[in-house]
């Protein structure tokens, strides 16, 4: 019979996985449902599906919210991971709660707090670049630490290998969403979605290595 640790380390692992599959999917969905589905034009962001009413607006809502539910219960290795991982948690909610700014939004105040769709737009992309910031650090710093009483394994230094090669790529990522969110690029080039593609396809990787499903130790 399972004890209880066992059995909430299941449930633990289960949830880092499912995370690790939105996180991988959430970019593929948005922009198949307003392409495909309904014909928009292409979104230039991922936050931007969110903003086109009662069509497509509900599927980032909802992995942001599953994304903010880990994240606020996660109990971690060590309290500073506890706390990244806390408030990281949070930056994705404030970016669930003030919408960014798009072509789809008509009204003058928007999100949760009621802000100018430019105020909102601006708190967006701090919870976002905040979130993504925490992301890369929790990836790249706590994915790879080895427990010191014990000698990491062969395994484990192949996945620290990878989960520092995500990183990178993450950081790339992080760095093309500050400079766009400075205006340095065409509004016509969908950097936010790319730098949003880069970050969550890397990060649903080593999520779903960190889990287990793939190269466990």
């Amino acid at each position: 019979m399972k004890n209880r640790s066992q059995v909430n380390n299941k449930s633990a692992v289960l949830q880092m996985a499912f995370v690790g599959v939105v996180a991988i999917t959430i970019g593929i969905f948005c922009m198949l449902d307003c392409v495909v589905i309904y014909g928009l034009p292409v979104i230039t962001s991922i936050s931007a599906s969110a903003t086109t009413g009662n069509m497509t607006g509900m599927l980032l809502p909802f992995a942001l919210g599953c994304i903010f539910t880990y994240c606020i219960s996660y109990v971690g290795y060590s309290t500073a991971e506890r706390r990244i991982v806390n408030v990281m948690g949070v930056c994705f909610l404030v970016v669930a709660l003030q919408m960014c700014n798009s072509v789809y939004i008509t009204q003058p105040n928007v999100g949760v707090f009621g802000l100018t769709p430019e105020t909102s737009n601006i708190l967006h992309m701090i919870g976002a670049i905040g979130g993504f910031g925490l992301m890369w650090v929790w990836v790249t710093f706590f994915f790879t630490r080895t427990n010191p009483e014990c000698s990491p394994t062969r395994r484990k230094k192949t996945r620290n290998i990878i989960y520092y090669t995500l990183g990178l790529v993450m950081l790339f990522g992080v760095l093309l969403l500050i400079i766009g969110a400075f205006g340095a690029f065409n509004d016509d080039f969908p950097h936010t979605w790319l730098a949003e593609e880069i970050l969550l396809l890397p990060a649903g990787v080593a999520l779903l290595i960190k889990s287990g499903v793939f190269m466990a130790d």
